[in-house]
């Protein structure tokens, strides 16, 4: 029998094509991907780089907070106005409000909404020269809808309970779930749980040092918040003081160059 001979292995095949071709694994993507951009000479946060603004300075239960009110773009408003703001906050401690430098109300651009999507943030070192503090930052917001996945983790699936109970409606699908806000429970969330929750932020931030801040779990800092929002607008609703209608100021808006459509709700 003749000897078995193995098969030769093939060539190089200029025709065959490399499968990782238009792929991520050979860098497909890596020029056009979604970020948000950065200076490189100005290292501060996005949220911190603020465009043309009002500010002036405001007096609340015995202690000044200043406010940055950024103009919105077309389709889009801030659900709480500077009077809700000091309303809220005249009915909380004072010693609370010590922990609170600033309110900044900013318009996000269309990839910071898309990538970084937020009702607010407590930020406890805010620099815009030549002011510089502790803030909270209430982001403008618009009508469309917003859609997670629906497998949820714990604390989205609180959120979400949350979210309804503020009078968002939910819609859900096998695999998605669309939110579908108005303008009344936007107001809702943003006055009534956001800016009260990143004030907690602010109270709990100041309970610790630097290093004791950071090494806490994010779950424990969030519980802590949630918690403390909550107890302040019950202590409000047993008081009557909340909820309560927009009752804008315009004596205060034109003294400090704040526009009405700045806090209202588009009509399409």
């Amino acid at each position: 029998m003749p000897p078995t001979q193995k098969p030769m292995r093939p060539g190089w095949n200029p025709i065959r094509r490399n499968r990782n071709i238009g792929t991520p694994a050979q860098g497909h993507g890596e020029d056009n991907r979604l970020t948000i951009p950065e200076s490189r000479h100005d290292r501060s946060f996005f949220y911190g780089r603020l465009g043309t603004c009002v500010t002036f300075t405001q007096r609340v239960n015995g202690h000044c907070v200043r406010f940055f009110v950024e103009p919105t773009r077309t389709g889009w408003f801030h659900p709480c106005s500077v009077e809700d703001a000091l309303r809220v906050l005249s009915h909380c401690p004072a010693k609370d409000l010590a922990a609170l430098d600033f309110i900044v109300m900013r318009q996000p651009t269309r990839k910071q909404r898309i990538l970084r999507p937020v009702w607010g943030r407590a930020v406890f070192q805010f620099e815009l020269a030549p002011h510089a503090g502790s803030a909270i930052v209430l982001e403008a917001q618009h009508l469309a809808p917003t859609v997670w996945r629906n497998s949820l983790a714990p604390g989205d699936q609180r959120e979400l309970d949350r979210l309804q109970a503020d009078g968002h409606q939910i819609r859900k699908t096998r695999r998605t779930i669309e939110i579908q806000p108005t303008p009344a429970c936007l107001r809702n969330t943003v006055l009534y749980r956001t800016l009260l929750h990143e004030l907690g932020h602010h109270v709990d931030y100041r309970r610790f040092s630097a290093d004791e801040w950071d090494s806490r779990p994010s779950l424990e800092k969030e519980d802590y918040a949630h918690r403390y929002a909550t107890e302040i607008f019950t202590a409000l609703q047993h008081a009557g003081a909340a909820p309560f209608g927009p009752q804008p100021d315009h004596a205060m808006r034109q003294a400090h160059g704040l526009n009405d459509p700045w806090f209202h709700a588009p009509c399409f």
